[in-house]
Parts: structure tokens; sequence; C-alpha cells
């Protein structure tokens, strides 16, 4: 696992709140890593994992009991009709009516082989690179296979065993293979002439997660994106006359074990299946803080009662290895549970003999012996000679550039031809034509009925905590009183009090005439230490923020915030297959607090927001009439300028699916504005837009 760390600058802008509860300007403070004061661990460490964990679980039990409950082949065959139509919705693929246009830019003959340099168009003017292999003569069609490239920067342009080895050998064993090379792979990288974007040259999967959230604002799932593009290549593959449509695979190992998982379940045209290095469980995912790619959390599945299983499920009883390894982070025992479950609803179907599974003896990888395994199961199925146990190599005189589709190998420098990014940029257009202006009530609406905000949150219970008193860096003495309020079950708020009274520690919450809530970007007692305050002030700890800032989720990884594969982009990955938001729950966290000061008989409640808790601030104050004034510090400019960024360090967590076709944050400030309720101190854009990104390229 690679570790490259990234330098975030510090935020400088100064921050003052409305009744002079502040000076008006804080120290600067370099917002790099998690919270170095003020951590309740004992309270607070674990809470968000544990929280996500019981979610996962009391689904899963519920759809454990409605598989228990199946006892025929008719029950089977309206689970199976039902998971596909979930798993359908939650992918909403593009309509394809006709073959993708094609070129095939060159033919290598090479070890008996021939093989077809392809670029294809899944959509308009949007190039997809190939290779196709064919045994030297084909006098009639032939079985094919779909191989779907894993998470490597070279895609499917490698010489080595497990992709231009694996393909060569099913060509020369009697089989049509069509490699794909994904987006941000092989010859399809997004960020080649990006500068300062650290997301080049082998960080594949930094390009996925970067376009998964821009594509989320544009209302876009990238993995969707991602098996449109499988299905298109599929389509040209059985176009082939060398091709037997009665004898279609799909496999893959680890982003290519993903995508072969979501074609199986979502194409009747694949009539045999081994994704390798993907399948385990969402729950062991969850359970063991394993963070995955923007493509591999499909939106809303498991709140719709689905599991990875029912990936496999989706078209069953086709028949389907599954593939895993002893060592993967992708957890063996998990995919020995869905191999059992699979394997009950096979066997109401009388198949049971279709679902198959290996696990190879080693660490994540399409190692041989899951390659021979996948042989020797296609083999079979596709009723020629057994696999002999001999694999074939390119010889290594043939390099990626020989290989290549394109001229230079990048199709981003094809004339004509359009990235993600241009196509985001398109959609957001065609938002912003069509966008209706709304008011208070409408956005409070939408909000509410289309992204599950609360209309209101109760008076949360309270836990009165024994107070923080010195900061363990400088030995300097400073006195919060803390409060952790339990905003829904499992979730505890924390809630840190600091007033004039500078030694004054409380015991209980006064009932204060006025007192500002503050939202801080990452910690309230980092940001608010060093202050000296002159009217009641609580920092408002969200959850994933200051001291419910996770310890687990990768622990000595966890030091920085915007290191990918952390705690806030896995509990924001973990929101989007429960159906929700990160933003959601924080915002409900803060509208505990204001209901909590509420009910404390505080009478003027203000709001103020930094950075991240600059944009929960803001939605809270669109929901609730019980804040009376906001201030925001080091804001955002809009949710469109994130998304049409080459860059943006915005996180994920704090974006809405597709809100940009319903409004946007400088419709919200405006109509704040209007009301005399809401004030922006300055904006953030310039300080995350295009710096570098880091990451742990695990995948």
């Amino acid at each position: 696992m690679k570790n490259l760390l990234m330098t975030v600058s510090v935020l400088t802008t100064g921050l003052c709140l409305t009744l002079q509860a502040l000076p008006e300007k804080l120290p600067a403070i370099a917002f790099t890593g998690k919270p170095q004061s003020g951590q309740d661990n004992n309270v607070y460490g674990t809470l968000l994992q544990e929280y996500n964990v019981s979610r996962i679980r009391k689904l899963n039990k519920e759809r454990s009991a409605r598989i228990d409950a199946l006892k025929n082949r008719a029950d089977a065959e309206a689970y199976i009709q039902e998971v596909r139509k979930k798993i359908s919705g939650s992918f909403d693929l593009p309509v394809r009516k006709t073959l993708p246009p094609v070129q095939i830019t060159g033919v290598l003959n090479v070890s008996g082989c021939r093989i077809e340099k392809i670029i294809l168009d899944s959509r308009e003017n949007f190039p997809v690179t190939a290779l196709l292999y064919l045994p030297e003569k084909v006098s009639k069609p032939l079985p094919a296979v779909l191989y779907l490239c894993g998470h490597s920067s070279g895609g499917v342009h490698l010489n080595n065993p497990g992709v231009s080895g694996l393909a060569l050998t099913m060509a020369k064993n009697g089989f049509v293979v069509l490699a794909v090379d994904p987006i941000g792979q092989g010859e399809r990288h997004q960020f080649r002439n990006v500068p300062g974007a650290g997301i080049t040259d082998g960080f594949t999967t930094l390009e996925h997660n970067m376009l998964g959230k821009q594509l989320w604002l544009a209302d876009e799932f990238f993995g969707s994106w991602r098996v449109h593009d499988a299905l298109s290549a599929l389509d040209y593959l059985l176009s082939r006359p060398e091709v037997d449509p009665a004898h279609v695979g799909v496999t893959g190992n680890s982003g290519g074990g993903t995508l072969s998982a979501f074609v199986n379940a979502l194409d009747p045209r694949i009539t045999m299946a081994a994704p390798s290095c993907y399948v385990t469980s969402w729950q062991r995912n969850i359970e063991n803080e394993l963070p995955v790619d923007a493509e591999q959390m499909p939106p809303g599945l498991a709140a719709a009662g689905c599991e990875m299983g029912d990936l496999i499920l989706s078209f069953a009883p086709r028949p389907v290895l599954l593939l895993g390894q002893k060592d993967d982070f992708f957890d063996a025992e998990g995919i020995k549970e869905t191999f059992e479950e699979c394997r009950k609803v096979y066997r109401l179907l009388g198949k049971e003999e279709n679902i198959q599974l290996f696990i190879g003896p080693t660490f994540h990888s399409y190692s041989p012996e899951n390659r021979f395994a996948m042989y020797k199961f296609f083999h079979r199925l596709a009723g020629i000679k057994a696999f002999d146990g001999k694999e074939f190599a390119l010889p290594q005189t043939v390099t990626a550039q020989n290989l290549f589709c394109t001229p230079d190998g990048e199709v981003g420098n094809l004339p004509g031809k359009k990235l993600v990014h241009d196509l985001i940029v398109e959609k957001l257009d065609h938002f912003a034509a069509g966008r209706k202006k709304t008011d208070l009530a409408g956005i409070r609406k939408l909000l509410i009925e289309k992204y599950g905000f609360p209309a209101a949150v109760p008076e949360p219970y309270c836990r009165t905590l024994r107070a923080s008193v010195k900061n363990f860096e400088t030995d300097k003495e400073f006195v919060y009183s803390k409060f952790a309020l339990e905003t829904e079950p499992g979730i505890l708020t924390a809630l840190l009090l600091k007033t004039p009274e500078k030694k004054r520690d409380f015991y209980h919450f006064p009932a204060f005439e006025s007192l500002t809530l503050y939202v801080p970007h990452l910690s309230s007692a980092d940001e608010l230490q060093h202050v000296e305050v002159s009217s009641p002030v609580a920092g408002v700890d969200v959850r994933g923020s200051g001291m419910a800032f996770p310890l687990n989720c990768g622990d000595s990884l966890n030091t920085m915030y915007y290191l990918g594969y952390v705690m806030d982009y896995h509990y924001c990955s973990t929101e989007i297959l429960f159906a929700s938001s990160s933003l959601n729950g924080r915002v409900r966290d803060l509208l505990g607090a204001v209901a909590f000061a509420k009910a404390r008989g505080v009478k003027n409640i203000r709001i103020a927001g930094r950075g991240h808790g600059a944009v929960v601030a803001l939605f809270a104050a669109m929901l609730s009439d019980d804040i009376d004034f906001v201030t925001l510090y080091d804001a955002p400019e809009s949710f469109d300028s994130m998304a049409r960024s080459r860059i943006t360090l915005w996180p994920h967590s704090l974006m809405l699916r597709g809100i940009l076709r319903y409004t946007d944050l400088p419709e919200m400030y405006q109509i704040l504005q209007q009301k005399n309720k809401l004030k922006i101190i300055n904006y953030a854009d310039n300080f995350f837009k295009n710096k570098p990104i880091a990451d742990n390229n695990s995948k």
C-alpha cells in the first residue's frame, strides 16, 4: 500500500461572530490532520463506526429472514425479479439504441493470435479503448469473454500474466476476448495535463473518486458510467461474426471484479461470470472499516434490502464462479457467506451446481490459482476442450506502446473527443439553463421530501461530561464545559461551551439570553481554544468532526483529513449505500443542538460555520425558523464551481446528488440575505481549488 501525504495550505482568513462573541480574527489553523485537542476517545472514538455497523446488521438481519422464508422455486424466482428491479434502479443506465461507433486502428499478429486495436464511443465523442484477441484462424462462432481490467494505471496494455497473458491464453484456447480500458486507466486518463492534480501516473482510484463526487453533483453515479462503457463494449463484442452469443462470459479482478459483478447483475446476455477479488459483503466491508472506490457502492442498495449476493442472484441460476483470496482485504469470510446464501437460492431453482466458490491462497490479485479456476469453469461451460493448465504470454518485446489504440496512448489528445469533465460541464450547463428560481419554502420542501432532511429534530437527551481544561500541546489552560447530545440513536453530538468567565466550568447548561452555535471546519476545540469570547459560544462537533472525529478507519492513515480512503470518505460512501448523505446527518446534529438550546431557554440562537461547517450551518438555517442569524466563514462559492473545477478538495461528504438540478449555494445565500439572516465573511474556493491530491492507492 502506497501512502502519499498531501500538504494542505493553512486557512488564513479572519473570523468574527455576530454580537461580538469572538474577536475580528482567529488564529490560523493548519487543517491538515485530525483534531489535536479536546478529543474524548472513550465517548466518541468508535461511535460513528458502530453506528454504521448496527445499521447494516439490522438491514441484513431483515434480508436474511427474507431469504430464509423462500421455500420453493416460485419464491426464489419472485425474489430474483425483485432484486433485479432494485439493482437496475440503483444504476439508472442510459438507453443504448444502436451499436457504438467503432474504429479498428491497428492489428498485431503475435503468438499465433490476432490482436485488434479498438476505439469505440460509448457516448457521443467519448472514446473507450479496447483490445480484441482472436485465435489466428476462426472457422465458426466461438465463445467470448468480456475482460474488465482492475485498478491499474496501465489498463489492458500491461504485458503481464493477469492481463495480456490471460487474454492471450483464452484466445489460444478458442475464445474471443475483448479487454476494455476503464475510465482513468490505460489510454483513458482524465487528468494528464491538469496542473497540480497529483493524481496521474498510477493513482487511478483518485481519478475515480474525484470524478465520482463531481458526477454526483451532476446527478450521476460513477459506477453507472463504468457499467455503461462495459455494456457498450459488450454490444460490440456480440456484433462480431466470430462470437457465439450462446456462450459469453465476463471476468475481471479487483475493480474489474466489481464491474464483472455489476455486469452480471444488469445484463441478460451474459451466460457465465467469474468476478475476482471484489465479492464479499457490504456488511463485512463496513465492519472491517474498508473504504472502497466511488463506483463500488451502488446508491441505496443496502437501504433497499440488498447485499452483494444479490448482484449474483439477479440472473440466477446463471453459472457464476465466485473468486476470492485468503488474504484479500475484501474479506474471505464474506465471500463464503455470500456463496452459501446464493447456493440456497440456486438449490431452490434446481441448479445448485451453477454457483461455485474458489478462494486462492494468496493476497489481492488475479493469481495463477484464481485464473486457472476461471479457465476451467469457462472451458467447461463453453463446451470446448478442458483447460490443459498451460498459460501463454506475449513476447517481452511487445510493449504497452505496441498495444496503443491511439497515436500517443491518450484519448484526451484525440481531436474532437471528450473527457468525463467535458460531459459534466455540458450537463451543468443544461441544469443551469433549466433551473427555476425558488424561495425558502421551495428549498425547504426539496431538502425534506427529496433529500430526507428532517423537518424538525426533537430536543435530544443530554449527557454532562467532565470539562476539558487545557491544551495538551501548549499546556495553556482554557475551559470547555462539555455536553453530549444524543441527536439520534447511536449518535452523540459534542457541545463545547465557552463563556467570558475564563475558568468557569458548568455542569448544567445555563439559560443564556443569546447563544452562538459554532460549527467548525474540523474541530471546535482547536479553532476556538485561543479565542477570547465576549458572549457565550458553543462549538458543535457534528458527526465526523472535532471530538466526534473517528479514531478508526485507518488509524495512522487517519492523520490527514483529505487523504483518500480514510474516515470522511469511508463514512460518506457508506451513507450513499444507505440512500442518505453525511451532510444530512451533520445537519441533523446541528438542528439537535438548536432544539437543545431552545429547550434550555435560549431566546436568540445564532449559528456560525467555518469551511465544511459553513455548509452544515447554511442547510440548517434553510430548514429551521429557530435560527435567528447565520454567519459563514471560508464558505464555498457554489456546488457548481466544485463540479466545474478540474480538481476540488471540497469533500464528497458535503455534496448532495443532483442538487444542481434544483438549486445552488448562491441562491440559498441570497434567500437568507434578503431576510437579513446571513453574513458571509469570506469564500474559501481559492483554498480548495487545484491543490495537490494525495492518497494511499490501495487497489
